[in-house]
């Protein structure tokens, strides 16, 4: 008869630990025929096999030597070797209380594609280090945010999941399941438990938190020795798991690069420049660590310090394992300025007034682009990085039209063409080779929209077409089946004009709510809008910011569009000390006036 749970611990070097850690196992209340035991010895040398073997517990005990292979390859080893119908990971300095396996066991009863995880805290005893109370202060504002209600579904939860998934430790789940996922990847040594949980996620499994299953971590490693060791192999495995499943990449720790300020990155290259790391020059005083430990003030000091290091030794292990530093930013360090333009060419009475740009003004703009080193790319290349980190350029920039109006094809698309930039055109699919009658119905003058041949044309020139719905009709207005009507009518309309889908919306008006903002994200791979701001690894790819450009837009707001994408702040000054040089104007005339009177 087989067990109900097997327990995996991997272990290396740590038979001081593993003599703390092994009495609570046999503790349990859980029935001792009920589960087993299995220690795997990662080619320790400190004398763990010989405790192992004088270890006689009441329960079913093995133990399993191996070469230094990781703890990736020494799961693995146990998870074949297991004969529960459900295995536990512990860690080898993990304290269970008494009725963890119970607890563990207990919780699944209804699901086979189940992950059910428990807290982990700080022992007591643990030695007085500052990764000690890093670690400890992370596991208190951890699990306190986590839900035990929560249900995590792939890949809408992306956004609230991965520190879920990062940690296996503490974790139950079907010998069955793993046998099918094919366990832990070996060639990850650390970070292994997040890339297993996004795989065990994408088969359908359910994450289950359980906030009473705690076990408590005898934490002995100073932190010299983390900086030194584990915190780069992070690193680098966090860049392996980003490079395997790039729907992590946002959610990773390099993918805030490019959201840093022009100081940050340039001391972020000097840092990373040098062969040699600046890191250790703190090893010293952490000699002295557990006194620092005690003293609240000094304490927190070298936390911030250690923090630094932390992010610096990171960042080389991820450098490491990518070959150089500017591979790595290739990778994660892009920014995507996101211009917005309507119509290119000449203006006519009765156009809104910031709808226009006349076709020497848009030229102007492309040749500054263009001096300046700015490539125009398109969605698709930027849905391409996103995903897979490649294939931008240095300085990429998105250049977006919305309505498709025949002028713009014809003022902006050639120039376009000239410099080698690529552009998005957001088409009105109901109203294609007609005129702009959402316009007309507000007064506007009439104009003529793009053709069909005009588009199929221009789709082979560089110019990427994405839906603009069927008739620019306000989507957060409209009905569920008028919405549908818009935006899957929209998409089906300039497939078939194009023969390929289109990957990309753009929001008529910007306006969208929940609703609106989710049938659009099930049909289309990116979302445009116009809130202001600069696009990047991280950005929300169904809230795409976009910066205005009118036809009163100078060099310097452009500039200001381009290098810090919000413009509206400038604008909003300008336009207060032209009112107050109005007002000034208007009262010198009145006491000009009333003084000649006078």
């Amino acid at each position: 008869m087989g067990k109900r749970l097997s327990v995996i611990i991997p272990t290396y070097n740590r038979r001081h630990v593993l003599e703390r850690t092994l009495p609570a196992l046999s503790a349990q209340d859980l029935p001792r025929e009920e589960y087993e035991v299995i220690v795997l010895v990662d080619g320790s040398t400190d004398g763990t096999v010989e405790l192992l073997r004088a270890w006689r517990p009441d329960y079913a005990f093995r133990v399993l030597e191996a070469t230094h292979r990781g703890p990736s390859a020494s799961r693995n080893t146990g998870i074949r070797a297991a004969v529960g119908d459900l295995i536990l990971f512990l860690d080898d300095d993990l304290i269970a209380i008494p009725d963890l396996l119970r607890q563990h066991c207990e919780a699944h009863f209804d699901s086979q594609l189940q992950v059910v995880h428990g807290p982990i805290y700080i022992a007591d005893g643990s030695s007085q280090t500052i990764i000690r109370h890093v670690v400890e202060n992370f596991y208190k504002s951890y699990y306190h945010s986590l839900n035990p209600e929560m249900e995590l579904h792939y890949p809408e939860g992306l956004a609230s999941s991965m520190s879920v998934l990062s940690s296996l430790a503490n974790s139950s789940m079907s010998r069955d399941v793993l046998l099918r996922s094919g366990g832990f990847d070996e060639q990850i040594l650390t970070a292994e438990d997040l890339e297993l949980g996004i795989r065990l996620w994408k088969m359908g499994a359910s994450f289950r938190f359980m906030p009473t299953a705690i076990a408590y971590e005898y934490y002995v490693k100073s932190s010299r020795e983390y900086l030194s060791g584990q915190a780069e192999s992070l690193g680098a495995g966090e860049l392996r798991v980003s490079r395997k499943h790039p729907e992590y990449r946002p959610y990773s720790r390099m993918s805030p690069f490019a959201e840093a300020s022009v100081p940050k990155r340039w001391l972020r290259s000097a840092l990373m420049g040098p062969p040699l790391s600046l890191v250790p020059l703190i090893f010293p005083p952490l000699r002295f660590e557990k006194w620092i430990y005690r003293w609240t003030p000094l304490r927190r000091l070298f936390v911030h310090f250690f923090r630094i290091a932390e992010r610096i030794t990171r960042l080389r292990g991820a450098l490491d394992a990518a070959g150089s530093w500017n591979d790595l930013r290739n990778e994660f360090d892009r920014r995507a300025p996101t211009l917005l333009y309507h119509h290119v060419g000449p203006q006519l009475p009765g156009d809104p007034q910031a709808i226009s740009v006349s076709p020497q003004h848009f030229e102007r703009q492309m040749r500054w682009l263009a001096r300046r080193g700015y490539t125009g790319i398109t969605a698709i290349d930027w849905l391409r990085w996103r995903r897979n980190g490649s294939g931008l350029p240095e300085k990429p920039i998105i250049i977006t039209f919305d309505d498709a109006y025949a002028d713009t094809a014809e003022c902006a698309l050639p120039v376009l063409r000239r410099y080698g930039f690529g552009a998005v055109m957001f088409v009105v699919t109901g109203q294609v080779g007609g005129t702009n009658r959402w316009d007309e119905a507000r007064g506007s003058s009439t104009r003529r929209l793009m053709t069909a041949e005009q588009i199929r044309n221009w789709s082979g020139q560089g110019i990427e077409f994405g839906a603009h719905s069927r008739t620019h009709a306000d989507l957060s207005r409209l009905s569920a089946s008028d919405l549908a009507t818009e935006v899957v009518g929209s998409k089906k309309d300039l497939s078939s004009l194009l023969g390929s889908p289109p990957i990309c919306f753009a929001y008529p008006y910007g306006a969208y709510n929940e609703v609106v903002r989710d049938l659009v994200q099930s049909e289309f791979d990116l979302a445009f809008g116009v809130d202001e701001g600069i696009n990047y690894l991280r950005s929300d790819p169904h809230g795409m910011r976009r910066i205005h450009i009118g036809p009163t837009t100078s060099v310097l707001e452009f500039a200001l569009c381009v290098h810090r994408g919000k413009i509206k702040q400038f604008r909003d000054l300008r336009a207060r000390l032209a009112l107050r040089s109005r007002f000034r104007s208007l009262l010198g005339r009145i006491t000009g006036r009333f003084s000649h009177q006078g």
